[in-house]
Order: structure tokens, then C-alpha cells, then sequence
């Protein structure tokens, strides 16, 4: 291997390729914040990041199924496709939150519960279109694999996604950041 220089042709060629490279991927810029939280509420409870303590969960729902690892605290949601609605705490306060259909075998087969869980504000639900998400949400790149595309919305101390597979909603997820 020699010590010299590389070909002054060669960097340029890898310059321009880098450039070209760059210019394909799509621009993304996180969507503005909304001035309200976002939180799943149903008849029963409602989690909210930063507000809804643990105790209070079990207190209106009961006790979770720990899924899909220790830490998480899993229920049965309602309606038709029965989705499951799992929630992380740290120092018992909501800190994570998701409602999904579960892709997994290994899913735990628990009774659903006779309430359905939405998606404040908005109303929104598993199973609806993507056009549900309104301008609150904004596509995002995703890297392909279990959902066709993944939508985004800020809010006062927390991020939320929408993740779609074959033109429905199949799952929300709610963060504290």
C-alpha cells in the first residue's frame, strides 16, 4: 500500500457521489408542536405522560400483564381488532404508552375489555385511514420492515407516532422527550 496522496480525480468522484447520495434522501423536518398534551383516554382511565400514575391505572383497570418484557404493564383493549395497550412508568408515572394490534404469536391472550382506547385529540383509532391523522401528524422516513409508513406529532413534553401496514393504522405510541 503506498503512503500517497489520494488521486485528486478519485475524491472528487466520491465527493459528487456523497452529494448525489444526500440529495435522495428525503427531506424531514419534525412537525411543530400542538399546544395540548396527547394522551389514550377511555371510559375507564386515560394515560397521560407525565401525569398518570400507575397506582391510578390499577386502581380504575387492575393489575397488567407484563408484556412484551418485565417493565411494561399490558391490558386488552376493546373493539374489533383488540388491540393491546401497553405502558411503561418510571417512578410509577406514565413515561411511555402504546396501543397496538400485536404481530406476534407470542402475544398474551387476554380478555379484552369492553372500552376502546382513542387517541386525544383527534379521536382516533386502530384501524383507521392515515388521512385520520390530520395535519397534526407528519410522514417520517422509515426503514422498511413491519409497517408501510410512520407519521409523527409533538406535543408539550412528549413525541407521538402512528405506524400504518397496509393503508390502516395498526399502532400509536406515545413518549415522554
Amino acid at each position: 500500500m503506498s503512503d500517497d496522496a489520494p488521486d485528486f480525480a478519485m475524491v472528487r468522484a466520491v465527493e459528487i457521489l456523497a452529494k448525489i447520495a444526500e440529495g435522495k434522501r428525503p427531506a424531514y423536518a419534525p412537525p411543530p408542536p400542538i399546544d395540548r398534551p396527547m394522551l389514550f383516554f377511555s371510559e375507564d382511565v386515560s394515560f397521560e405522560i407525565g401525569a398518570t400514575r400507575r397506582p391510578d391505572v390499577e386502581r380504575a383497570i387492575g393489575i397488567a400483564f407484563a408484556y412484551p418484557v418485565r417493565g411494561w404493564h399490558t391490558y386488552a383493549g376493546g373493539g374489533p381488532r383488540h388491540p393491546l395497550l401497553s405502558a411503561f412508568y418510571k417512578d410509577e408515572v406514565l413515561v411511555a404508552v402504546e396501543l397496538y394490534v400485536p404481530r406476534s404469536d407470542r402475544a398474551p391472550k387476554l380478555a379484552a375489555r369492553a372500552a376502546t382506547c382513542r387517541l386525544v385529540p383527534g379521536e382516533l383509532t386502530i384501524g383507521m385511514s392515515p388521512v385520520a391523522l390530520g395535519e397534526t401528524f407528519a410522514r417520517v422516513p422509515s426503514a422498511p420492515g413491519t409497517y408501510d409508513e410512520t407519521y409523527e406529532a409533538r406535543f408539550p413534553g412528549g413525541v407521538a407516532y402512528a405506524m400504518t401496514r397496509k393503508g390502516e393504522i395498526e399502532r400509536f405510541a406515545l413518549y415522554a422527550g
